[in-house]
């Protein structure tokens, strides 16, 4: 077994820094394994040795006969490094001490020694700063957090496996799932991620039978590719990833600084790269929580939803969120409109549904959600209870609780107070049951979703970007005003005059490019114009280049690595419109050329590729692949950076512009 397979599910544990004081971080452990009662073996280190009660004490790890699965390292920060030094052999430990990487200067160059020290006895450290790990089906709570002092009772497991790297929030999380009679399969505080981090933490959890959706808390993501390799093999597995970020503004990311001790990845990349992954991002913790844990109730849907209401407004609203979600809401067919017309009270037949009146009989509310799901139009339903007479709601609960429904059924509950009991009773018979619309619909969005495979990564392209295959204008250069104006006679008019400069990698920002010159004379101005401009830029050079004039629609491909997300793809408006604009997408690399389509589908300018107001439609499969040598190159790590831009396309694609740092 692995270190991590070790930590979570361990035969032993030993708490370092035990002592007799029940306020104490070891203390509170070990009184939480005795109250879930963990069957594994338990043992206090303290060099103190002080009397526990039915608890063996050895004064350092290193004394123990067998070494633990698990060390859960309750001491303060000073002390971290020499409790790790004792514990080679021991599956991992579990550190708690803040003071670290997130504290400044002396507490990075702590950590810095606590990798080392781990590294030489070759044993894995989850945090520091770490909440610890607690899975209730086994009564492993090797944590301090407070959702613990709850009754034992409410300490539940449940379908959702949770990662969060603040462990503050996982405890928030926790006591969420406890109110809605729920809980957690898992849960694994990373904190600073001096070691495990989150892709490795992703992976265990997602490993266990038990976790059907993964949900994840991040801050920021310190191993790019193993965090971008563990949610796609999430996924692939059908184990959706429900993500809430942490510290996205400018504010947040300030003080998520002191919290991780770590910067963010910038908001639009990370954001673009989850959405290319499939990893459904919501606002807050607790929609994240309630989202993964509608989805796991639900399971696999499909596309076509049936909404079932007695609030108009509700209808409204429901709409637009659909449509927001892509959802497909299908519109009932004559004969299942013609089935449902007794049961209506002046309502309407359409998706959703508005069934009217609700004083009549509460039998006739799972009487329509019968008839629709069993239609054979939907792939799901969601029925929909807003305030109704709080004396109809057991027998309401009743008959939804008794009915046989033909496809997956989703609760949305928006009776108010005087319908808690019914909302109750639902959730503890296990219905994906939501109190928010837009929690209700993200659900089924995600629920709708079909796993993307884990497809092989196309080879990275190891040559300069000259070899990889791309549509080049060709240009000729020149030094001289005269030498332009031969260039453009020999190319033929109109043409483009640009600045030759490595130092200059956005031309038009100083004047550096002139458009549509259709004379000798033109040319030669133009080329005076760009010297001065580059000149009073700083820039001193004669040098420009000279090509064809092929105006069209403007595209940018690019390639970046980054240092915590690794190698990245992107595509979007091109031209000197690209930062307004911010219609981009961006994706691990590299992408295959299906890959690539998809993030093209993502873009508003996706209505321009397919030919605006009579335009020609553009060949967006040849610009897919386009994309996929480009991330292939970047791939190879002999670039940091490469921008095409713009990429023209005026009935073929050409590569008009580029650079490669």
């Amino acid at each position: 077994m692995s270190g991590l397979d070790r930590m979570i599910d361990p035969r032993s544990i030993a708490i370092a820094g035990l002592s007799a004081d029940p306020t104490k971080h070891g203390r509170r452990v070990l009184r939480h394994l005795e109250t879930m009662g963990y069957s594994g073996q338990v043992f206090g280190v303290n060099p103190g040795m002080p009397h526990v009660d039915g608890v063996v004490m050895v004064g350092s790890v290193d004394e123990m006969a067998t070494p633990p699965d698990l060390v859960v390292s309750a001491v303060p920060a000073s002390a971290v490094a020499s409790v790790v030094l004792g514990c080679a052999g021991a599956g991992g430990v579990v550190v708690f001490a803040g003071g670290f990487g997130e504290s400044g200067e002396e507490g990075r160059q702590r950590e810095k020694h606590l990798r080392s020290v781990a590294d030489r006895i070759c044993v894995r450290i989850l945090g520091p700063n770490s909440g610890g790990i607690i899975r209730p089906d086994i009564g492993l709570t090797a944590s301090f957090l407070t959702c613990l002092d709850r009754p034992v009772e409410q300490i539940r497991p449940g379908p959702v496996g949770l990662v969060t790297q603040s462990g503050g929030t996982g405890s928030y999380v926790h006591n969420l799932a406890a109110e809605r009679g729920s809980g957690l399969a898992i849960s694994i505080s990373t904190g600073n991620e001096a070691d495990v981090r989150l892709g490795e933490a992703l992976s265990i959890v997602a490993s266990l039978d038990a976790v059907q959706v993964v949900m994840v808390v991040l801050e920021t993501v310190r191993d790019g590719p193993g965090f971008i390799d563990a949610v796609r093999r999430c996924i692939a597995s059908g184990k959706p990833v429900v993500a809430c970020r942490l510290g996205a503004g400018r504010l947040g990311q300030e003080l998520m600084t002191t919290h991780t001790g770590a910067l963010a990845a910038p908001t639009g990349v990370l954001a673009g790269v989850m959405d290319t992954l499939g990893v459904h991002v919501a606002e807050t913790p607790g929609e994240a929580y309630e989202v993964a844990e509608n989805v796991a109730r639900l399971g696999r849907t499909g596309p076509r939803v049936g909404v079932i209401t007695h609030s108009g407004g509700l209808a409204i609203l429901l709409s637009d969120l659909a449509e927001r979600h892509e959802l497909d809401l299908p519109t009932p067919s004559r004969g299942l409109v013609e089935t449902l017309a007794p049961l209506l009270d002046q309502g309407a037949a359409d998706n959703p549904l508005d069934m009217g009146g609700i004083i009549g009989g509460p039998s006739r509310f799972s009487d329509v959600i019968d008839v629709v799901a069993s239609s054979g139009e939907y792939d799901v339903v969601l029925a929909v209870t807003s305030a109704h007479p709080p004396a109809h709601t057991a027998s309401r609960v009743e008959n939804l609780l008794r009915l046989q429904s033909a496809v997956p059924l989703a609760h949305l509950w928006m009776a108010g107070d005087q319908g808690d009991a019914g909302l109750a009773e639902l959730r503890e018979a296990g219905f994906p049951v939501a109190t928010d619309p837009r929690v209700a619909v993200r659900a089924l969005s995600v629920a709708a979703g079909q796993p993307l495979s884990f497809v092989e990564r196309p080879p990275p392209i190891p040559g300069p970007v000259t070899e990889w295959g791309l549509p080049f204008m060709t240009t000729t250069g020149a030094s001289s005003a005269g030498d332009t104006a031969d260039a453009a006679d020999a190319i033929g008019y109109p043409v483009v005059v640009k600045i030759a400069s490595p130092d200059v990698a956005h031309k038009t920002e100083i004047g550096g490019v002139i458009l549509d010159l259709r004379s000798r004379e033109h040319v030669i101005d133009a080329y005076s114009a760009i010297v001065a401009n580059a000149r009073r830029a700083g820039v001193d050079t004669a040098d420009v280049s000279v090509e064809p004039f092929r105006p069209g629609l403007e595209v940018i491909v690019g390639g970046l690595f980054d240092d915590q997300l690794g190698a990245l793809v992107s595509v979007g408006i091109g031209g000197i419109h690209t930062e307004i604009l911010d219609d981009i997408a961006f994706a691990p690399a590299p992408v295959t050329e299906e890959e690539a389509m998809a993030m093209i589908d993502r873009l508003r300018m996706r209505l321009l590729l397919e030919g605006a107001r009579g335009a020609p439609a553009a060949d967006v499969p040849g610009l897919a692949g386009i994309v996929s040598l480009v991330s292939r190159g970047v791939a190879s790590g002999r670039y940091r950076e490469v921008e095409i831009n713009p990429l023209i396309w005026d009935g073929t694609w050409v590569a008009v512009d580029w650079l490669a740092r």
